[in-house]
């Protein structure tokens, strides 16, 4: 789908005023529409000053949605409230991107074929964007007292390739803004202006921000594969026994499934799947080596709840059985059975 037949079904094709009026703010800017193969779709648009445009959708879609959007001039500042949407710059085989929970996504226009992005359907997503003319970024920055160093402000005035130059978490101050954005109901008359008040402080925060934000995770790639893993094995430490699929821990590190393990193999050089086994291994041996716990008990706490599975991959790594393991390595004198 074409971004203008996604426009066309959210909202007459007027275009948007040049200046803020009363009647933008209470009403005339936000479109309810269902969605012809079922499902429904809120689009609302407010201009919190010059040059600025902020959208709020809210999709609910019974089947996937694939949008083609058009290279634009603006430079894009994303904000995802729930859901997980995914999408490339240019075609599905360019640059991947990933709209995240609780993170701000910078992005450069992209004159070289737009984006693809992909809507997974069967659930609500929910985003703020603001659309920033470029030239008036230095004099707002300016007006704040914020300053960047001057060869990062070229690159996000003139840079138009579509790299990304931030996707990282947000400070305390952008996550309170967007809490209180996701705590209101849009369905509600007084959400228009609301909305509009929440869009003007959320942008000023992420403008006096911008630079504690852009700094460390200026990249031309979404993260580094060695924090991806980083962050995996935390998320796996958390509850080792849970039984955990590709799927779920790619939702947790707010992914699709395939980055997520090219991250991993371009890190560890192994799947998810193997690094999942290799973690547990290695709790199961920190147990055995350092607790009286009963090896039962071991393979339950690292995620076997088949003993005898557990015994033969031990073995597998490590060339004993855990209770050998346990004789040569193992602190304390008597193990429980």
């Amino acid at each position: 789908m074409l971004e203008d037949d996604l426009n066309a079904i959210l909202a007459p094709s007027a275009p948007e005023p040049a200046a803020l009026t009363l009647s933008d703010i209470l009403g005339e800017s936000r479109c309810n529409a269902p969605w012809p193969s079922g499902g429904q779709v809120t689009r609302l648009h407010t201009q919190p000053w010059e040059g600025v445009s902020a959208r709020y959708f809210d999709f609910s879609l019974n089947d996937r949605l694939r949008v083609r959007l058009d290279p634009e001039k603006e430079l894009l500042l994303t904000f995802f409230l729930e859901g997980h949407v995914v999408g490339h710059i240019g075609d599905e085989h360019g640059p991947a991107l990933d709209f995240r929970l609780d993170r701000m996504l910078l992005r450069t226009p992209n004159r070289n074929g737009g984006y693809l992005i992909d809507i997974p359907g069967s659930c609500t997503h929910r985003f703020v964007q603001f659309r920033l003319r470029r030239e008036l970024l230095p004099r707002w920055l300016q007006a704040l007292g914020v300053r960047i160093p001057a060869t990062q402000l070229d690159e996000m005035v003139d840079r138009d390739d579509g790299r990304i130059l931030c996707n990282t978490a947000v400070t305390p101050k952008l996550r309170g803004c967007l809490d209180r954005i996701r705590s209101e109901r849009s369905d509600q008359p007084a959400f228009v202006p609301l909305f509009h008040a929440r869009a003007t402080e959320l942008l000023l925060c992420a403008l006096q921000d911008l630079d504690e934000l852009v700094r460390p995770a200026r990249s031309a790639t979404v993260d580094a594969p060695a924090a991806v893993v980083a962050q995996l094995r935390a998320i796996i430490a958390e509850a080792p026994a849970h039984p955990w699929t590709i799927t779920e821990l790619a939702r947790r590190m707010g992914c699709t499934a395939t980055r997520l393990q090219q991250h991993v193999r371009d890190a560890a050089g192994v799947s998810v799947y193997n690094l999942l086994v290799a973690q547990r291994l290695e709790l199961a041996a920190t147990l055995l080596r350092e607790t009286r716990l009963g090896v039962q008990a071991i393979a339950a706490e690292a995620g076997w709840q088949c003993h005898s599975r557990f015994a033969a991959v031990f073995r597998a790594h490590h060339g004993s059985t855990p209770r050998e393991y346990r004789l040569r390595h193992g602190k304390a004198q008597k193990p429980c059975a």
